[in-house]
């Protein structure tokens, strides 16, 4: 015989069963809640409620085990490898969680043990560019030079970056620099201008020559910052001639109209056509000074695309340099200055002249062309001048000498162009 229950005492059962049933889900619901709550927190009570709230849960043992290790206050290695070590039981594959297990046995003297936990890591995401970084430089730290050359070498292939401190950090540990270029360094542009822009910084200047070297075979496409520091850096410490080797090979890759400059020329950009202004080898002036317009002109010039432009106000009685650029000299070397002037109603009793000043060697007088006046067409003028011994560097300047009489104010037009300064032996090939 088949008891059959009413339909109100079926309906009654199944409303207490879902009951229990949305109870049950949601306890757990609210306790996963309130561990969740708990993990995000800044305590290691918070922390400690998350884990035993949740103990199934790896992701709240790796925070906790995180805590304990990077607590400023009162660090706990020991908790913390022990919270680590939950975190990878529960899940194997927690590749963060082995990387600060890694860190965390080095800080405690056990490097078997860190070596371990990294090589797992790797095992779990070996194309991970931070494991491979990580990995690195626990081998750099031991000693491990080979290994720890291919681990950051492929970080690098992923995050040029970090190029900077790879560099500064393997050369600490040997300074073979043929094994960091061979071993080490990625063919990549962006690696090689990190590690140059770490060994400038660092005043290794000899280094940061045989890297730039070695960019300069793989062809860069260079912007004027990456390596202007590098060229100021040269000419602080004396190195004169590589200075101005590394800023022409550096400008060189820029995107630059032809320069017109002639043979072991003194003087980068001539004629005024790169464009480039108040840096390293071009030439400096200011737009405005003293009621002295300066500028780059197209509409009248020597030769190429452009020259210099004065435009005096009639307002003022300047005596200063105008423009002036600075060039790389052999001491006891006779050269050749050159440079062409055009005015226009250029009043007042001086005008336009060109001073020509060894740097570095206060005692020699500055060297002084007549001046031009008046309107005049274009004209050249010529002068020789001597480097004196001990004498690397000159600047040669646009200049305007006051008028002594401080009541005659200049104005008119003056143009400047293909300015040169070449040694003597240089001109007398080019007659």
């Amino acid at each position: 015989m088949i008891l059959r229950l009413s339909d109100s005492l079926s309906r009654g059962l199944l409303v207490i069963g879902s009951l229990l049933v949305a109870l049950w889900v949601s306890f757990f619901g609210v306790r996963s809640g309130i561990a969740g709550l708990a993990a995000d927190g800044k305590t290691p009570g918070d922390l400690q409620w998350a884990v035993r709230l949740e103990p199934g849960n790896p992701e709240y043992w790796y925070r906790l085990g995180h805590y304990h290790q990077f607590n400023l206050e009162q660090p706990d290695l020991v908790a913390s490898i022990e919270s680590y070590q939950k975190a990878v039981a529960l899940n194997p594959g927690y590749t963060q969680a082995w990387l600060d297990l890694g860190t965390a046995y080095e800080t405690d003297g056990n490097t078997a043990a860190a070596q371990d936990a990294f090589l797992r890591a790797k095992k779990t995401y070996p194309a991970s560019a931070e494991v491979a970084w990580r990995y690195g430089n626990f081998l750099l730290r031991q000693g491990t030079l080979r290994e720890a050359f291919a681990e950051l070498k492929f970080a690098l292939q992923a995050d040029p970056r970090r190029a900077g401190t790879v560099f500064s950090r393997a050369y600490r540990a040997d300074p073979d620099i043929d094994a960091i270029l061979n071993d080490l360094l990625p063919a990549l542009p962006a690696v090689y201008l990190g590690s140059i822009a770490e060994a400038v910084d660092s005043q290794q200047l000899a280094v940061a020559q045989t890297m730039w070297m070695r960019l300069m075979q793989l062809n860069p496409s260079l912007q004027l910052w990456q390596f202007e520091k590098f060229v100021a850096a040269l000419q602080a410490h004396g190195d004169y001639d590589a200075a101005r080797q590394i800023w022409d090979q550096g400008t060189s890759t820029l995107n630059l109209p032809p320069l017109l400059q002639p043979r072991d020329s003194v003087l980068w950009d001539p004629s005024f056509e790169s464009g480039l202004r108040n840096i390293s080898f071009a030439w400096f002036f200011r737009s405005l000074v003293e009621g002295v317009h300066t500028e780059i002109d197209s509409s009248d010039k020597l030769s190429g695309k452009q020259s210099l432009r004065l435009t005096f106000d009639g307002k003022h009685n300047p005596g200063a340099d105008i423009a002036c650029a600075v060039g790389v000299v052999t001491p006891g070397t006779k050269y050749l200055f050159s440079g062409w002037v055009k005015t226009r109603n250029l009043t007042g009793d001086q005008g336009v002249r060109f001073h020509l000043r060894s740097m570095g060697n206060g005692g020699i007088p500055v060297a002084a062309t007549r001046d031009f006046r008046e309107t005049t067409p274009w004209t050249s003028i010529e002068q020789y001048w001597t480097a004196e011994p001990g004498v690397r560097e000159v600047e040669v300047c646009i200049s305007r000498d006051p008028s002594t009489d401080p009541d005659i104010h200049i104005s008119g037009d003056a143009w400047v162009d293909d300015v040169t300064l070449v040694p003597k032996a240089v001109e007398r090939r080019r007659r």
